[in-house]
């Protein structure tokens, strides 16, 4: 049998005002290379035997051009796409299309009669020509592919490419299912660099091993509780918690009684566990109480002594207490040192945000991170419901946010989904969070003290939002119920507006000059709070305000707002008018609005906005320019909370590792010990490196290189709320990748959150340094000794925890080889035979009969860390 050749073709982008009449063209075809489509109809069974055949293989030649002008080099970014005919048949020439992603940008280009067109977000196309010959059984074609940026990364590259025709059912291309690693070809010593002055190396097993060798295995001390409590005050003897004790209740604190024996009952054995009593039948020794008093705002006391222990604070201090004998529980079973405690944080805000937009977290992997929160005392879900991508929470009253906003599928009119956007594939997969969904969510996180805060992201990043909306505009319209048509609208029809999003959309803004705008935001917070009423009162809400790209210019509807509106007086200011409108109707909900720091900072000044915001600063990158807007915002009276994206944003990878997941566009990695080395008593401390690696010299700081670095006012302290970790997750798409990039970076984020550490108060560079050297080493003992272990002891929602482990560092040292980890404490395995027996390292081994010897780390629960491999010269 013999087919007809196939062509490469990739889907577009769809522009502004382009929902109802189906065209997909971004703005960058009006510079498409002007080319001939095979028109000749393609049958299933093609797609199918592409799917099933076509092999295809990424590979990054070069980053740069080393021969010319590093300042030019990001624009020679070239890489090779291999597709391989694997089949017994030619591959014919019709019109069929290949779907594939990568997050980059470039130009529209033809290469080997193949045409390469780049769509919206990461969605483009490869079309053959119609000079392309069928491809033979066995034969190769390469398309080489000029790009912007570079690529250093496999993760940039997005899997589940698949190849479709007009009218029939697309089929994944098996070679790029599931996973990247597999056909994207590995990096080498050369494309590991982003550019000329790129000067972070490629980590090695001997790499590794340099830099762990002064984490060293030290015994844990005997209060051991992360994050680390203020003051603890240890002393003599011990006290054993069996069966023959109790748990004393009053009225006031029995369901926290409740809550501290299942906890008990989680920890220890079935004869070890204390029986509930009402505080007026208590005995007098043997019992655990609970005290009600107010130490302050989350604050608690913990006292362990004479076969009585006694947890002292008002609500969530009394949580906290019960969660830190928890943690002494843990490390020592039922038989614990006697000590006193007294605890509370640093700072009020303790937030970890989860992005579910850009790809869907299942609400057990949800419920498992809120357990994990808790443990480590953090108080803040900020909960990313939508963004271009996706909608991810129904809303009763616009059933179309989620029947359309949730729905990926392929569809280039996306008139029932939207294009399936960072590897998704083309089958159709709905995905949100039903009322029920949530409102279990919040019971849960109100039960673990944990305040969830959703976010909608508007005005830019509403993408989903926008195409929602518009289907019921065009639902309800086609019924005549024109006005309600209208009502929830979020474009106008007639703007011409030309631009395009940092993540390449060319429409994903809202347009804040019209009436049914705000009809939608005020509908959406009525809902919402609905949602949280009787659970979890709604109190704080986000609504992004980041990356507006340009939108509105040719809006007739804006200028017609501008040319009405005396305080308007251009484009530029319609940010700011969105904001001071939807902070009216939150005020007006008795609500606090957070929104992305960079909303409230224009041409490097602060905004001037009508009443109580939060702004949450991400964009320090000290190169940049920007790593004084937090004191900035703090001392224009913003209350502030710290992301700060190099070291915060954890969908960095968390090595310098082209194998590693994650983006790297605010630093090439974020560790746990950067994580852990934060400071946000000073920000200016944190200053480091820049993004090539290279030091930042004290004359860069003093000479304006680094731009604006205020300081911070004294009465702008209490501005500064706290800190939060995020997780975007572009490049995680299974709960197993969300959990391996946050874990275990939260606990350090966790720490520093509570916990100030003497170093931060350190003003000599050095001298920090070398003590913050000695709080990690004690902090990485107790993630690897302790906190891992426990986390391979978790068991609930479906299934444990899926950290990641560290990789292990090796070398060979006086004849024998020597290994470690980041963390002391987790286990080495070695092979020397390519992997098919492994042996536990315990002490320097001798190698013999190999030269190559591969190592990793395994878990108690016997999962295993990424691999390595030693060569032996």
């Amino acid at each position: 049998m013999k087919f007809k050749l196939i062509t490469l073709a990739i889907i577009l982008a769809v522009p502004a005002s382009s929902y109802a009449t189906g065209n997909i063209l971004n703005n960058n075809d009006l510079n498409k290379p002007a080319i001939t489509q095979a028109t000749e109809p393609t049958q299933q069974s093609t797609l199918d035997y592409i799917g099933k055949n076509l092999g295809i293989n990424f590979e990054v030649k070069q980053n740069f051009d080393k021969n010319i002008d590093p300042e030019n080099s990001k624009s020679n970014l070239i890489v090779d796409i291999a597709l391989t005919n694997n089949g017994k048949f030619d591959i014919p020439t019709s019109d069929w299309s290949i779907y594939f992603g990568i997050s980059r940008n470039f130009k529209n280009q033809i290469n080997n009669n193949f045409s390469i067109v780049k769509g919206i977000g990461d969605i483009n196309t490869i079309t053959p020509t119609k000079d392309l010959k069928p491809i033979k059984a066995g034969e190769t074609r390469i398309i080489t592919l000029k790009l912007n940026d570079w690529i250093v990364a496999a993760t940039d590259i997005m899997p589940n490419w698949y190849v479709t025709s007009k009218n029939l059912h697309p089929v994944i291309i098996e070679s790029t299912a599931g996973i990247v690693d597999k056909f994207v070809k590995p990096f080498n010593s050369a494309t590991r660099k982003r550019y000329p002055q790129d000067i972070i190396s490629l980590p090695t097993a001997e790499s590794r091993y340099d830099i762990f060798k002064n984490v060293h295995l030290q015994k844990l001390n005997d209060f051991a509780i992360t994050p680390t409590p203020k003051s603890v005050s240890p002393l003599s003897g011990t006290t054993t918690i069996d069966s023959s004790w109790a748990i004393a209740y009053s009225p006031q604190n029995k369901q926290q009684a409740q809550s501290l024996q299942q906890a008990l009952k989680d920890q220890l054995l079935k004869n070890q566990i204390p029986t509930l009593v009402n505080v007026s039948k208590a005995p007098n020794t043997k019992v655990i109480h609970l005290v009600n008093q107010d130490l302050g705002k989350e604050a608690y006391k913990l006292d362990i002594e004479d076969n009585n222990i006694t947890l002292t604070g008002e609500n969530t201090g009394l949580f906290y207490a019960q969660t830190s004998l928890i943690s002494l529980i843990n490390q020592h079973g039922n038989t614990l040192p006697n000590v006193k405690i007294q605890d509370q944080p640093r700072k009020h805000y303790r937030g970890f945000m989860l992005d579910v937009a850009r790809n869907f977290h299942s609400k057990e992997a949800v419920l498992r991170l809120l357990d994990q929160m808790a443990a480590y005392k953090m108080n803040v879900f900020h909960f990313h419901l939508s963004d271009d991508e996706n909608w991810r929470l129904e809303i009763p009253s616009l059933p179309e946010l989620t029947e359309i906003g949730a729905t990926r599928c392929h569809d280039i009119s996306e008139t029932k989904c939207l294009m399936p956007m960072l590897g998704s594939g083309p089958e159709i997969k709905t995905q949100f969070y039903t009322v029920e969904d949530y409102k279990e969510i919040l019971q849960y996180a109100q039960n673990r003290h944990i305040q969830i805060m959703p976010e909608f992201d508007v005005p830019g990043h509403s993408r989903a939002a926008m195409i929602a909306m518009e289907s019921r505009y065009n639902r309800l319209k086609a019924k005549g119920k024109n006005k309600e048509a209208e009502q929830f609208r979020l474009i106008d029809p007639l703007d011409q507006t030309k631009y395009q999003s940092v993540q390449h959309y060319p429409d994903n803004a809202i347009n804040v000059c019209i009436p049914s705008t705000y009809n939608f935001m005020e509908e959406l917070v009525t809902q919402v709070e609905t949602l949280h009423k009787g659970i979890q009162p709604l109190k704080d809400i986000h609504l992004g305000g980041d990356e507006i790209a340009g939108a509105w210019v040719d809006s007739p509807a804006c200028k017609t707002l501008i040319a009405n509106t005396p305080e308007l007086n251009n484009i530029n200011q319609l940010g700011e008018y969105f904001f001071n409108c939807v902070n009216g109707i939150a005020t007006e909900h008795n609500l606090d609005m957070h929104g992305w720091g960079d909303a409230f900072i224009h041409d490097n000044q602060t905004i001037k906005m009508k009443g109580k915001l939060t702004a949450q600063v991400w964009n320090t990158v000290w190169e940049w320019q920007s790593g004084g807007r937090a004191n900035m915002l703090a001392n224009a009276n913003y209350d502030v909370v710290l992301s700060n994206a190099p070291f915060l944003y954890f969908d960095h990878p968390q090595a310098p590792d082209p194998q590693e997941r994650g983006y790297y566009w605010s630093t090439r990695y974020t560790n746990t010990e950067k994580v852990f080395g934060f400071s946000p008593a000073n920000i200016y401390n944190n200053i480091d490196i820049y993004q090539s690696g290279k030091k930042i010299p004290d004359v860069d700081v003093k000479n304006g290189t680094l731009g604006n670095l205020p300081s911070l006012k004294a009465n702008a302290k209490d501005h500064i709320l706290g800190i939060e970790a995020a997780l975007w997750s572009e490049t995680a798409r299974t709960d197993d990748q969300m959990e391996y990039m946050i874990y275990p970076r939260i606990i350090a984020a966790a720490e520093r959150a509570w916990y100030e550490a003497n170093w931060e108060k350190i003003a000599d560079k050095n001298l920090r340094n070398q003590a913050k050297h000695q709080g990690w080493v004690e902090f990485a003992n107790r993630i690897g000794q302790k906190e891992l272990p426990k986390m391979d002891k978790y068991h609930d929602h479906g299934k444990d925890i899926q950290y990641r482990l560290p990789m292990v560092g090796a070398k060979i040292v006086d004849g024998k080889m020597v290994a470690n980890t980041a963390y002391p404490g987790v286990n080495i395995q070695y092979s020397t035979n390519g992997g098919k027996s492994w042996s536990n390292y315990t002490a320097p081994v001798k190698i013999t009969g190999t030269n190559t010897v591969q190592l990793r780390t395994i878990s108690k629960a016997q999962r295993v860390g990424r691999e390595t491999t030693l060569t032996i010269a």
